[in-house]
């Protein structure tokens, strides 16, 4: 249902005049709906395109790109709706002539249809995509590509929240995807307290953590475990490339006074923050063999 409604305001501006000339007198949409109605389309793909890619870093060009092939798959999708329906099967269960508003009914529903799957085929495509670069890129994105910057690694920082796959405590194997706070790094593992959504304002091992921005999806505060073994998560692990923001000041101090002998420090000014489409990327200088 949910992309059934997805795929219903992607094709706004095709439904809605088509209902309308299919009314009897034919109508016509004109002035200023049209350009709503393709405001509407343009929203909702751009909408779908930036949760598709939430978490991964985006070039500025990426958003639009993906917004323009978005529209441009479900178009197609239209296209080849269209033309597998109407001469066939929608011909040859009507009596001639047509009625319009059945024939607008039934080919508009399949549209509809056609691109709601096409769009979460995108979202689960974007989705993919960005976990398996993730993986095949386990300590970040490099600063290669980057005038003046040497080749040094992006890796995941003392007081950073970042987007990764957290094991359970009960030490399974098993696993779950978390944001989580970095207390420290090592050479092969980062040392982690799980930030949960779950309210455990009741318990004394968890404290609320306000949510500067670093969830821009549900926009609530959520709740950090403090004061227990620190949870280690590979490198590999980390979902994106970059991090989702930093720790509040508040809550790294309490993180220090319950961690007094694990919590590291802050990087100082040897980190450089450059903003870059709207998100936060990182470039570093090499750390001491020592932290990591």
């Amino acid at each position: 249902m949910k992309w059934y409604v997805v795929g219903y305001l992607l094709l706004v501006p095709v439904v809605v005049p088509g209902f309308m000339a299919a009314q009897s007198p034919p109508q016509h949409a004109g002035g200023a709906a049209v350009p709503i109605l393709w405001g509407i389309s343009l929203l909702t793909a751009v909408v779908v395109a930036r949760v598709a890619g939430r978490g991964q870093f985006l070039r500025w060009w990426l958003l639009p790109a993906r917004t323009a092939v978005l529209l441009g798959l479900c178009a197609a999708a239209v296209v080849v709706t269209r033309s597998q329906v109407e001469p066939g099967a929608l011909r040859a269960t009507m009596e001639e002539p047509a009625d319009p508003y059945a024939k607008w009914m039934v080919t508009s529903m399949l549209e509809i249809l056609a691109a709601g799957l096409t769009a979460m085929v995108f979202f689960l495509g974007v989705r993919w995509w960005g976990r398996r670069y993730a993986a095949l890129s386990p300590r970040g994105w490099r600063s290669a590509d980057r005038p003046g910057r040497s080749n040094r690694p992006t890796v995941p920082e003392p007081g950073e929240i970042w987007l990764a796959m957290v094991p359970y405590r009960e030490g399974t194997g098993e696993e779950s995807q978390h944001y989580c706070v970095v207390v420290n790094c090592h050479e092969h593992h980062a040392g982690v307290l799980q930030i949960t959504s779950q309210n455990k304002d009741a318990r004394h091992d968890h404290v609320r953590i306000p949510n500067d921005g670093w969830d821009e999806v549900s926009g609530k505060d959520h709740w950090m475990e403090i004061g227990v073994a620190l949870r280690e998560v590979p490198y590999e692990k980390f979902l994106t490339v970059s991090p989702q923001g930093q720790c509040p000041t508040t809550t790294w101090e309490q993180i220090r006074a319950a961690h007094p002998a694990e919590c590291a420090d802050r990087p100082g000014p040897a980190t450089v923050w450059a903003p870059l489409a709207g998100r936060r990327r990182l470039s570093r200088h090499e750390r001491p063999s020592s932290t990591l």
